[in-house]
């Protein structure tokens, strides 16, 4: 058996000899969703004491020393004849999702229950187990992930994707959802648009500051946000690139005009204040000085 050199792989190895889903470990866990053990397995976090102690009850027969160290058989010797084989996996033509072809494509689309593309909502918290939907399509399917519909974006492959951070503030802001279309060809790019770069490790929204060449090895990212400083990555790593072309908002912008008129409108309340202030500044001198000058008539 191939040696698996992190123990998110392993737990992935686990999951695919017993023939069980990333949802269906899950609940045999305890776990009410999946999205921890996604994390898991896309190598975002680490687990913990009290999950290594769940996974080793939950499947007696894994070896701890391969489980903690990858050290050994997957199996103790003593029952691994015992183990059932691996149930066999649904044929492609039963699963709601089907691959998608292109130059770099996404590996899988998701169609709706009338057999049409629907634009899947990928959440922040499910956004490890995307990335892992790259060598397990099954995954999109197993997350149970939002289809939207909007007219407007429908025809070429869609995603809607959440932001997270700051990085492209004022642009965009934490919570904002992005909807993007796919890039087939790389060299296609557009100078400085806001793109959702999909990488092994992570996910990010950025704007990629011209078109993506065969023979380019790095790729430069830029953020709207000043104190982000630009960097690249290398070429290799990045799975997919979609085009940003949409944003849902609860950010409603202000009315510039208005707040324009608002504005001048103070200005001249000011202007008129200071001229009434000034008028009455002036009668108060006058009646100053024609005081005085009846005190000097009488002297």
């Amino acid at each position: 058996m191939e040696q698996q050199k992190q123990i998110g792989d392993r737990l992935s190895a686990i999951i695919e000899h017993y023939g069980d889903s990333v949802y269906g470990a899950a609940k045999k866990l305890g776990h009410d969703r999946p999205t921890k053990l996604y994390n898991f397995i896309g190598h975002k976090f680490k687990p913990g004491f009290d999950t290594l102690v769940e996974v080793l009850e939950t499947y007696p027969e894994v070896n701890p020393g391969w489980l903690l160290l990858g050290q050994g058989d997957m199996l103790a010797a003593a029952k691994a004849a015992d183990e059932p084989k691996a149930a066999p996996k649904k044929p492609a033509a039963e699963r709601a999702h089907v691959h998608y072809g292109g130059l770099h494509a996404p590996a899988v689309i998701t169609l709706n229950l009338a057999g049409e593309e629907g634009i899947m909502l990928v959440p922040t918290p499910a956004q490890a187990g995307y990335q892992l939907s790259r060598n397990h399509p099954d995954a999109l399917r197993e997350m149970d992930l939002e289809l939207l519909a909007l007219p407007q974006f429908s025809g070429k492959s869609h995603r809607a994707f959440e932001v997270e951070g700051s990085s492209m503030e004022p642009t965009l802001w934490t919570s904002d959802v992005v909807i993007a279309r796919c890039v087939d060809d790389w060299r296609m790019v557009k100078p400085r648009h806001v793109y959702v770069v999909v990488t092994e490790e992570t996910m990010m929204v950025k704007r990629i500051p011209r078109p993506i060449r065969n023979e380019d090895q790095e790729v430069e990212l830029l953020s709207d946000n000043g104190y982000f400083s630009p960097h690249t990555i290398p070429r290799e790593t990045i799975w997919e690139i979609w085009e940003v072309r949409g944003i849902l908002t609860t950010r409603v912008p202000a009315n510039k005009e208005e707040a324009f008129e608002r504005v001048a409108g103070l200005l001249e309340i000011m202007a008129r204040d200071s001229s009434d202030m000034r008028g009455r500044l002036l009668e108060m001198m006058e009646r100053i000085t024609g005081r005085q000058n009846d005190q000097l008539r009488l002297v």
